[in-house]
């Protein structure tokens, strides 16, 4: 979510750890969780604004895989200027082309359309593609770095995300959502 889309409301692209925990299961060691309440609309309807949810910590030991939502750290003048993690879904990991779109106007990997049965609000395609901005849902094709990862909102009308901030380090990635 751009700050524009909701007046004095910057600070409602964070998230805030509400609950530390943990879990353990079985014989193995606990599992580290942690609970955020997510603070924009940028993952709607996933995760709506205000909605609680579990996030797994990975501490560097994150091995990505594409659909997980993570909860990372966004670095670089395109991402927010906030110390809080943002929650966003992984489109594409390490290795791989990430594009939109094609004809039918979905977002594609190694040339592959991707099924985003999860999507919200999508983006315009008539909106002429901008690196300062994420108002367009066509973005030209982007090799993922091995070391990185493609993130994008499910709610891609209100996402500041991948497509305009680029490719985020797997070393910022903090945790993945458990569940809601």
């Amino acid at each position: 979510m751009k700050a524009q889309d909701r007046p004095g409301k910057a600070l409602a692209l964070m998230l805030v750890a509400v609950v530390l925990g943990g879990c353990g299961g079985g014989g193995e060691a606990a599992e580290h969780t942690e609970r955020f309440t997510q603070g924009g609309v940028s993952m709607e309807p996933t995760v709506m604004h205000g909605q609680v949810v579990t996030v797994r910590k990975v501490d560097g030991g994150y091995a990505p895989r594409r659909g997980d939502v993570v909860l990372f750290r966004g670095a670089g003048a395109q991402w927010v200027a906030s110390s809080a993690p943002l929650l966003k879904r992984v489109v594409a990991i390490g290795g791989e082309t990430v594009a939109c779109c094609d004809q039918a106007g979905r977002v594609t990997v190694d040339g592959s359309p991707l099924d985003e049965s999860y999507l919200g609000e999508n983006s315009p395609l008539d909106v002429a593609p901008n690196p300062r901005s994420c108002g367009s849902r066509r973005f030209a094709p982007v090799a993922v770095p091995a070391d990185a990862i493609f993130v994008m909102g499910d709610n891609r009308a209100r996402s500041n995300d991948s497509r305009c901030a680029g490719p985020v380090p797997v070393a910022s990635v903090s945790g993945v959502m458990t569940g809601g």
